[in-house]
């Protein structure tokens, strides 16, 4: 596996993994939500991995000025590569560059019912559940950890 920082070529690649994704993961009407983030919200932080020369995931970190919390953005391993440890190697990458850029900060994701079992074994705990959050049967948990000095 190999990680890479994203550029506008792989646009379209980022937008068939998003698809792969829906309805289960993703709400239709997030997809435009993503497109705009991908057309005018990326900054340095946002990333591809390949497996064997493919990108099969991207995902990203954000800084929330008001809140001063370092998050997880956008992530997501396109649906014919779950279960692979690649969304747990692209997470584990993201958390390590928020651990060196912003090493003093909460770290926070917003992610649906369907993943959050994933985060929480990453160390995050659930501080809200807002049902139908994203969209209808797509409940949001909003996620925080504090990362230990040590983590890997």
């Amino acid at each position: 596996m190999d990680i890479i920082k994203y550029t506008p070529a792989f646009r379209a690649r980022c937008i068939v993994i998003f698809k792969s994704n829906q309805p289960k993961f993703f709400a239709e009407e997030e997809l435009q939500l993503f497109a705009d983030f991908l057309d005018h919200d990326i900054d340095d932080n946002y990333y591809l991995i390949q497996e064997e020369g493919e990108v099969v995931g991207c995902g990203g970190i954000f800084l929330d000025q008001q809140s001063d919390e370092v998050g997880l953005s956008w992530g997501m391993v396109h649906a014919d590569f779950h279960k692979k440890g690649i969304g747990k190697a692209l997470t584990l990458f993201r958390l390590d560059v928020m651990k060196h850029q912003f090493p003093d900060r909460t770290y926070k994701v917003d992610t649906s019912q369907f993943t959050a079992g994933f985060y929480k074994g990453l160390g995050f705990d659930t501080i809200a559940i807002v049902p139908n959050g994203f969209a209808k049967g797509l409940d949001k948990y909003v996620m925080k950890m504090t990362p230990p000095k040590d983590m890997p």
